[in-house]
């Protein structure tokens, strides 16, 4: 069912529309050649992003520019924050096809990495607000540490650090060059769309630790 309304339109006419489905948090958007364009001129002009570089043993050791990091997989941080409702629905997002990492694939969790100068929690925060639109001050208030990891992959390289998070209703509101699709689904959909779709695999990887702790916990 989600299929039917994911499809990012690319007619030079459309305007971006952000909606809701069925009261369910779903929001998404369509783009014009037009806009995609003035998108790419907005990102040219912003400063140049700085990430945190650590060491093996996740100590600092410098930072260096967003570009060089991915291209070099230099070893940094990232914060991922796993995003329910009220009901216990999990958010699932579509990665916009402009990223420089896992472009246009479905994910998990709500994704940054850590610049220069911040924290996991000052990332957490600041990913919350730009992409779904949820105030810095009530993601500060509203997050939930998990668990710290090493992750490594063809395309990241990466000490993170996993959040949990409660959404507490409202409009989703997208950042565009971002996110092109996010909503809400029960665990049992999610199980389904991750045996049909394409996701981030960091994604995926904090789910199941997320989920096996989960379990190890209802055991003891």
């Amino acid at each position: 069912m989600h299929k039917a309304y994911l499809q990012c339109n690319q007619s030079l006419y459309k305007v971006c529309i952000y909606g809701r489905y069925n009261d369910r948090g779903i929001a998404s958007h369509n783009h014009s050649s037009w806009h995609h364009f003035k998108q790419d001129k907005l990102r040219a002009t912003k400063a140049q992003e700085y990430c945190v570089i650590v060491d093996e043993q996740n100590r600092v050791v410098g930072a260096e520019p967003r570009d060089v990091t991915v291209r070099n997989r230099l070893l940094g941080r990232g914060s991922y924050v796993l995003v329910t409702n009220c009901e216990g629905e999990l958010l699932v997002s579509k990665r916009s096809a402009n990223k420089d990492v896992y472009p246009g694939h479905w994910d998990v969790v709500i994704a940054g990495v850590v610049r220069a100068g911040e924290e996991y929690e000052d990332t957490a925060a600041r990913e919350l607000s730009e992409e779904i639109g949820v105030s810095e001050a009530a993601a500060r208030a509203g997050l939930q540490r998990l668990f710290v990891f090493p992750y490594q992959d063809a395309s990241c390289h990466v000490w993170g650090c996993a959040f949990a998070f409660t959404h507490s209703g409202g409009q989703l509101r997208l950042q565009e060059e971002e996110v092109e699709w996010a909503g809400f689904r029960s665990w049992d959909e999610v199980q389904q769309m991750l045996g049909e779709e394409l996701f981030a695999p960091v994604g995926r990887h904090i789910l199941e630790r997320y989920r096996q702790r989960g379990s190890e916990a209802g055991t003891k």
